[in-house]
């Protein structure tokens, strides 16, 4: 599993061009090359770009990497503090 914690990010570090030149190659070649090596991710404290961004980045996804991403929005703690709990148990 995977933790990425999106405290703080803002609209200037997710531009237009950041999604067409680093993210979309990105998820291209990791859906390629890993597709089964994550078994969930899960997204800490996303911001409200996020909903924008994740209208953006669904069309270039698999329906099983889709599956697999989980938005923790209600979550009072680091991403050490969201691996050490429980609470992201399946």
């Amino acid at each position: 599993d995977e933790v990425c914690d999106l405290s703080g990010l803002s609209l200037q570090q997710f531009s237009p061009s950041f999604v067409t030149k680093v993210m979309s190659p990105w998820l291209k070649m990791t859906q390629a090359y890993y597709p089964e090596t994550t078994r969930r991710i899960y997204i800490l404290h996303p911001p409200a770009i996020i909903k924008v961004a994740w209208k953006l980045v669904t069309p270039l996804l698999s329906q099983g990497t889709i599956d697999k991403i989980r938005f923790v929005r209600k979550f009072d703690g680091s991403a050490n503090d969201f691996v050490e709990s429980a609470s992201w148990l399946d």
